[in-house]
């Protein structure tokens, strides 16, 4: 079951940034993998679940010791939970603000791009837009301009047209459903870090 390494080759493919990443079946190789991207990095389970709540995602490894001690914590707690799983992703650890974008289907509207705050905020603050798609790039100005978490993108330096063009070219996938959580945006660009696809 390796469906996030599906989603992101399916993603790279149609010309998204996907942080730096690589598949490790086993510890040793997740090591090797580590020192090749470069610490910090970051370990996570290659499924479509919600990672933060199960503990199937581990931030801020910065060092050999640390990402040995804990991805065999994070597959003893997994396993232990009946979660099974056949190897780790290992991603370079960006910082900046943390976005979501997704295309779902709406029963009035049709198919619908979503945008706002991301990470594990998405559920709680409730900060997200929403327009039919596809969208131009005066509609994802209109989105990034109408978030809460807007003053952020200005303190991180966001380049705000690599957002739009983003934005843009999402919504003109041609999906079911998709959700890019988190994206992360910073002065040196937008990085797609985890995503969930239904493509039929």
């Amino acid at each position: 079951m390796r469906e996030l390494l599906h989603n992101f080759e399916f993603l790279e493919k149609k010309g998204f940034k996907i942080a730096d990443y690589g598949f490790a079946e086993s510890v040793s190789e997740a090591i090797d993998l580590a020192n090749k991207i470069g610490y910090p990095v970051v370990l996570k389970v290659p499924l479509q679940i919600h990672k933060k709540k199960v503990g199937g995602v581990l931030t801020n490894i910065h060092n050999v010791t640390d990402l040995k001690t804990l991805s065999k914590k994070m597959v003893s707690a997994l396993e232990s939970k009946g979660i099974s799983f056949d190897g780790l992703v290992v991603q370079k650890q960006i910082n900046g603000v943390e976005l979501i974008i997704g295309l779902k289907q709406d029963k009035t509207f049709g198919r619908v791009i979503l945008f706002g705050s991301g990470g594990s905020l998405a559920e709680i603050i409730n900060d997200a837009v929403f327009r039919v798609c596809p969208i131009s790039e005066k509609d994802a100005k209109e989105m990034i301009g109408e978030i809460k978490s807007k003053p952020l993108l200005a303190d991180e330096g966001v380049s705000l047209k690599e957002l739009v063009n983003l934005l843009v070219d999402v919504s003109k996938l041609d999906i079911k459903e998709m959700d890019l959580n988190p994206v992360i945006a910073n002065k040196d660009g937008c990085w797609i870090v985890d995503a969930r696809t239904i493509k039929e």
